[in-house]
């Protein structure tokens, strides 16, 4: 099987939404949800919330993981997303799940980085 390298999406995004960046309950529900429409397999996940807000999380995943740590006091969290390519193609799945991630913290500015690996 010949090997195709899997889109790394890494983010840093800014949002007015503090309520959302503060705490995870909304976080989990909503990666939940991203993880079933998309045919995920999660093997695992770690959420923190911090006693003075914010969060950090990973899920990990058959197909890789998502991940995301969360500064409410300054108003951005910072997440990836990467799924590799062994199987199938998942650029076009990566690339949507990051677009609901800046579309459920309703950004206002964004930093991404894009590698293949």
């Amino acid at each position: 099987m010949e090997y195709h390298p899997g889109l790394h999406l890494l983010t840093t995004l800014y949002s007015q939404r503090k309520d959302l960046l503060h705490v995870s309950g909304q976080w989990k529900t909503f990666i939940q949800s991203q993880i079933a429409i998309h045919g995920l397999t999660e093997v695992g996940n770690c959420v923190h919330d911090f006693p003075d807000g914010g969060y950090t999380a990973v899920h990990c995943l058959t197909e890789s993981h998502i991940s995301i740590h969360t500064w409410p006091e300054y108003g951005l969290c910072t997440c990836d997303v990467y799924l590799s390519n062994f199987r199938k193609n998942n650029d076009v799945i990566t690339t949507a799940i990051m677009e609901q991630i800046k579309l459920f913290f309703e950004i206002t500015h964004e930093e991404m980085h894009s590698l293949r690996r």
